[in-house]
């Protein structure tokens, strides 16, 4: 198979790679007859290759692993990234990080390897620290919508912050379904879920890629309902 990463762009890659201060591994879940699972774990497998502080584990999605992650198993393919710690801090991506959500996993494996560090104010950190139950922030993204990683980076960004927080890359073109679900048509969409008695209730949603005090407002608001 033709790389992915040609020897320019992977030149590239480890030149923005080069503030990553320790090792971050990514735990890659797929499944069999699954679209995209063969060319995300190519790209996983030449980052894990070509740069230096990059392990990759691949797992099938069914396995045990995946429930320790508590991973959806509906959405193939499947990512986690560990921290350099080794820690999981709640960052996931439901389908190939590709066209302009690769520059979120790049910052994603940087902010991971100095495990966690975010660009958070400290008002935003103290606030986001403060929720107290389960959630899950669900942005639907498409590989050529420009707006769509920040509005990435702002949940993951609050899943390192707070342990009951997941923030969930979902690309929408993979995954019609759980797409026409939340009505998606124009992204990036954002999904606010709260685990309540057992189950994902859907607690808030918003469309484009919010300022940082409107991006907390919405989950605070979202929390508090």
């Amino acid at each position: 198979m033709e790389k992915l990463l040609d020897e320019k762009t992977l030149e590239q890659v480890k030149d923005l790679l080069s503030e990553m201060k320790g090792r971050v591994k990514i735990l890659f879940f797929e499944k069999e007859n699954c679209e995209y699972c063969d060319v995300t774990k190519q790209l996983y497998t030449e980052l894990k290759e070509g740069v230096e502080n990059v392990d990759l584990d691949i797992y099938d999605i069914n396995s045990p692993i995946a429930e320790e992650y508590d991973i959806d198993k509906t959405l193939a393919p499947a990512t986690v990234i560990l921290a350099s710690n080794g820690s999981d801090l709640g960052v996931r991506f439901y389908g190939i990080p590709s066209g302009h959500e690769f520059s979120t996993l790049l910052q994603d494996l940087i902010s991971l390897s100095k495990n966690g560090e975010v660009e958070f104010s400290e008002d935003t950190v103290n606030k986001l620290k403060s929720i107290d139950k389960k959630m899950r922030l669900r942005v639907f993204v498409t590989p050529t919508c420009p707006y769509c990683p920040r509005a990435v980076l702002s949940a993951h960004q609050a899943a390192m912050i707070n342990e009951n927080i997941n923030g969930e890359m979902i690309e929408a073109n993979e995954f019609h379904e759980i797409s026409m679900k939340h009505n998606v048509s124009s992204v990036p969409h954002t999904v606010i879920e709260v685990f309540e008695n057992g189950e994902w209730v859907v607690k808030g949603e918003f469309i484009g890629a919010y300022p940082e005090p409107n991006f907390v407002e919405e989950v605070l608001k979202a929390v508090e309902g």
